[in-house]
């Protein structure tokens, strides 16, 4: 069972993407953390507390780069080139980035 404390940030990065498309909370394939789909495609999971692997594509981050290139709570690693890390103070950094998490649902749609 998750503790309280990382489910803070994580409920709110999941109440903030839910209504942005047809995604579904679950638990991921590749580990016991709970994760975002869309069509069966994970696009986050929790990583940590306070930490969130977020699925941009190439062409999402191309269109948010100039705006979230230098948030300090975007992170992005180019050896892995469709993922995004989202290193979060408290869930009020949400909502600064809800543009971001916009673009990343739309990109993740088949």
């Amino acid at each position: 069972m998750r503790d309280r404390a990382v489910d803070l940030c994580w409920d709110a990065f999941v109440a903030a993407v839910l209504p942005l498309g047809p995604v579904q909370e679950r638990q991921s394939r590749y580990a016991e953390k709970p994760a975002l789909f869309i069509d069966g495609r994970e696009i986050a999971h929790l990583e940590a507390a306070g930490v969130i692997d977020l699925r941009i594509t190439s062409s999402g981050w191309s269109r948010t780069r100039d705006r979230f290139g230098e948030d300090p709570a975007v992170r992005r690693n180019p050896s892995r080139r469709d993922w995004l890390e989202l290193v979060l103070e408290s869930p009020a950094d949400i909502e600064r980035l809800e543009a971001l998490l916009t673009v990343a649902v739309a990109a993740n749609r088949r």
